[in-house]
């Protein structure tokens, strides 16, 4: 049985592999120095006295399953970026980067430290907030919504070059969240005020910086606090000093390290990752969007926008709110995996309009026969209608006809951000 480890001030951590130890001693290379005279000194981490986890324990970016240690700069908590960014502890990891808390030695405040891996095609996510900058001394409240990006640079490793954002610390995504503390779902008056974050956040990129995010998510959204003293975050640096962290030497220069999981009390939440985003309302005409919250007009490759985010919207909503996952794309369904989808989506939804399978005939016979029946290619799941939702976990009937404002096969059929925020389901 895996162990959860509680740190001061942090509860609850992630879990910990079975084999770890805190007694053994690791030395690692030391922190570098500053280039220039700064406000704040460096400060000492520990070279010994944490757990350390079992060499053939696969440990966070470990076990993903196309992993490559080469890809990932080894970054180490004490280190200093830009003679002024000191890594204090480990935030969290991804397929495409990691993430660190850092203190700005400079500007005396924490930051997030996002390290793309090296040669990532992810890194799209700077010229983004490039394209945003000047929208965010909007008065528009979704702007607070958004994940603030501060600054970049570029990192050398052993490997090659690697993209570092320097952006506003954030505790924990939802998805973590949900995994650790709210297993069957948070209660419907949160989700509603995470929604209604999240409506503005969509609503502003949508209007005023005509941007499409199309990776919406729970593990895109951030639970963040209200820190300006650095009161928590100075906790964080306290505790990586006084109860370090486990983690697990793989090699004299490479370690990882086991994240730590901040829960805030309040906060406001902040949309993020914004590395699959589109600039420009398009219309676009490639694929975009994991396949279980892809939007039936991407599948049927015909050109999208703005409405794939919403289609979303209703998933995030489900998800938020401990509902059965609507949509799985069994990934083992091979050559027939977006029919397997689209047999999904008829379980749920119901037979697509006509309207639908003409915005793209020629993609549409592959799966609908002239009459617009259903070939079969796949058999349709007994996933059960919408309709089904109501009287789950106790939901109204209010809650279904939002999600039928979300989750349409007509793109041009679903409401906007703006539109959503009114829903009554959503104001009552």
């Amino acid at each position: 049985m895996l162990a959860v480890r509680t740190q001061l001030g942090i509860s609850p951590a992630y879990r910990i592999p079975r084999g770890a130890s805190s007694t053994t001693t690791i030395q690692f290379r030391p922190s570098s120095t500053l280039d220039h005279v700064s406000a704040e000194k460096p400060r000492s981490f520990p070279t010994e006295g944490f757990p350390t986890i079992e060499p053939d324990q696969p440990l966070e970016e470990e076990q993903l399953f196309d992993y490559s240690p080469h890809r990932y700069y080894p970054a180490y908590i004490g280190e200093i970026f830009q003679g002024r960014y000191q890594v204090c502890a480990k935030l969290g990891w991804g397929s495409c980067s990691t993430t660190w808390l850092a203190r700005d030695l400079r500007d005396k405040k924490y930051v997030a430290l996002k390290v793309y891996i090296h040669n990532s095609v992810f890194h799209r996510e700077l010229p983004f907030y490039k394209h945003i900058a000047p929208f965010m001394s909007s008065d528009h409240p979704g702007r607070e919504c958004i994940r603030r990006f501060f600054d970049s640079f570029i990192v050398t490793g052993p490997d090659g070059k690697h993209i570092v954002l320097v952006q506003e610390p954030a505790c924990i995504s939802l998805f973590d969240f949900k995994q650790n503390i709210h297993e069957n779902g948070f209660p419907e008056e949160n989700v509603k005020s995470i929604l209604e974050e999240l409506l503005n956040a969509l609503d502003f990129l949508h209007t005023e910086c005509k941007a499409v995010h199309t990776d919406v998510h729970i593990g895109n959204l951030l639970a963040c606090m209200d820190d300006s003293q650095n009161a928590k975050f100075k906790g964080i640096e306290e505790t990586e000093i006084n109860d370090p962290s486990a983690r697990k030497q793989v090699s004299p220069d490479r370690t990882i390290y086991l994240s730590r999981a901040i829960l805030p009390k309040e906060g406001p939440l902040k949309l993020s990752d914004f590395g699959e985003a589109r600039i420009g309302p398009g219309p676009y005409d490639y694929p975009a969007m994991p396949m279980p919250y892809r939007a039936p007009e991407v599948t049927l490759e015909v050109p999208w926008s703005y409405p794939v985010d919403i289609w979303c919207v209703g998933l995030t909503a489900c998800d938020l709110l401990g509902l059965d996952m609507l949509f799985r794309a069994d990934h083992t369904a091979g050559n027939v995996y977006e029919a397997a989808h689209l047999a999904e989506l008829i379980a749920v939804l119901g037979p697509p309009p006509t309207a639908f399978l003409e915005l793209n005939p020629e993609r549409a016979a592959q799966f609908w026969d002239e009459e617009g029946k259903w070939k079969d290619l796949v058999p349709i799941p007994e996933i059960g209608m919408l309709e089904s939702l109501e009287g789950q976990l106790g939901l109204p009937l209010a809650f279904v006809k939002f999600m039928r404002r979300t989750l349409t096969w007509m793109p041009n059929e679903r409401a906007t951000a703006k539109e959503l925020l009114e829903d009554p389901w959503l104001k009552g």
